[in-house]
């Protein structure tokens, strides 16, 4: 009985180790591929035409009979010098080129491949790419003097991924960059800040994600005069007869608003939109610009929620006389919309649409509008149509 026992003992063993001998095999040959079924390449693609693009191309052609044919692949080099392999699969009769700087002639290879590994002889076409999409948004490029510096707007039709680099002449007369843009939307714009009312070169130039760079676009400006309107010991509650302060809590005040703090923000109930709250600067600015920036919860919360998304401010230098009523002596400074840059639906936020948001959108008030001391906000619209209203800092920009 106890030999019987060992005997089954034993076999149970060799099974075992038959079993993972088995396993182990399997595993090689799955992590080898399937081997090479033969050694005939495929044919040749034929009728291939060529449309030009921006900074590339796309290739049509007629792929050839074989039934284990893999893809197509274009073999050709970039400005860059850089030789390229791109594959289509065979299920598609087209290919595309890209990376191309300056308009010129590219000879492009196109090779058939099967699953056994095998290519086919390559068959040359020639592309002749137009300029790649940085050269006609350089074209569009608009460069105007601004408050502290330059503004400049864009086109970038085909919403290339762009870098707009902005430079200017430092102290020794070298060109140092102060400022870079990463974009890809259909149009922008952005500012550059933080210069002495002195004529100045200003020079821009663009990248694409391949590397290629225009020459750089100078002009000469002089950027406008305005300092940052400090509310430190100045700005302070003020409501005149039919504009009642409120706040949701007392940890979201409107003191909230000037604390140069944007994890904090002024949280307000509004009855219904448009709502008014009131402030006064303490002081009689004519104003340039100004910057709001959004409650920042996470990177999702930007754009929605309680962040207003449409506002208008009115302004009054004194307080005499000023009530609810628009007419008793409000002037209005402006009408502003926060513009996500993407465009994209509620609850969708890239990259650049976050590092907007965290930046704080500016807007440029009407140069015409008179010095002013009390304010008047009004909120017309939020991200999500509720009666809660939330803004994390406001900044303003002018001249006492």
């Amino acid at each position: 009985m106890v030999n019987y026992n060992k005997f089954l003992k034993m076999k149970y063993i060799i099974y075992l180790l038959m079993f993972s001998f088995c396993c182990f095999l399997s595993c090689e040959t799955e992590e080898r591929g399937q081997y090479a079924v033969d050694s005939i390449p495929p044919g040749k693609v034929s009728n291939a035409t060529v449309e030009n693009i921006e900074g590339g191309a796309i290739i049509n052609y007629t792929i050839p009979n074989d039934d284990d044919l893999l893809y197509v692949k274009a073999v050709y080099e970039r400005t860059s010098g850089e030789i390229v392999e791109q594959k289509s699969s065979s299920y598609s009769n087209s290919i595309q080129i890209e990376g191309i700087g300056k308009s010129r002639e590219v000879k492009v290879q196109l090779i058939a491949g099967d699953r056994s590994q095998n290519e086919s002889e390559p068959v040359e076409v020639i592309a002749q790419p137009l300029d790649a999409a940085i050269y006609s948004i350089l074209d569009s490029m608009k460069m105007d003097s601004d408050f502290g510096g330059m503004r400049i707007s864009w086109k970038n039709p085909t919403e290339a991924e762009i870098v707009i680099t902005v430079s200017t002449l430092d102290e020794l007369g070298e060109w140092t960059d102060v400022e870079s843009f990463y974009t890809k939307v259909p149009s922008s714009q952005g500012s550059v800040r933080g210069f002495e009312n002195e004529e100045r070169q200003f020079g821009i130039s663009i990248r694409d994600r391949w590397g290629n760079v225009t020459d750089t676009l100078v002009t000469t400006l002089t950027p406008l005069f305005e300092e940052r309107i400090e509310p430190e010991n100045a700005f302070r509650r003020w409501n005149p007869p039919g504009i009642d302060y409120s706040h949701y809590a007392d940890a979201y005040s409107i003191e909230k608003l000037f604390d140069d703090n944007p994890k904090t923000f002024y949280l307000v109930l509004a009855p219904g939109l448009p709502y008014s709250f009131t402030f006064d600067m303490g002081q009689t600015v004519k104003f340039s610009r100004l910057k709001q920036i959004q409650r920042n919860v996470n990177a999702g919360f930007f754009y929605s929620a309680q962040n207003v998304e449409a506002f208008e401010i009115w302004g009054a230098e004194s307080a005499e006389g000023l009530t609810d009523d628009f007419n008793s002596g409000w002037i209005k400074m402006g009408e502003f919309n926060v513009e996500k840059p993407s465009g994209l639906p509620l609850g969708q936020n890239t990259d650049e649409d976050v590092a907007v948001a965290i930046g704080g959108h500016e807007f440029n008030v009407n140069p015409d509008a008179p010095k002013v001391r009390y304010i008047r906000y009004v909120i017309a619209k939020n991200w999500s149509s509720s009666n809660i209203n939330a803004i994390a800092e406001l900044q303003f920009w002018g001249s006492k």
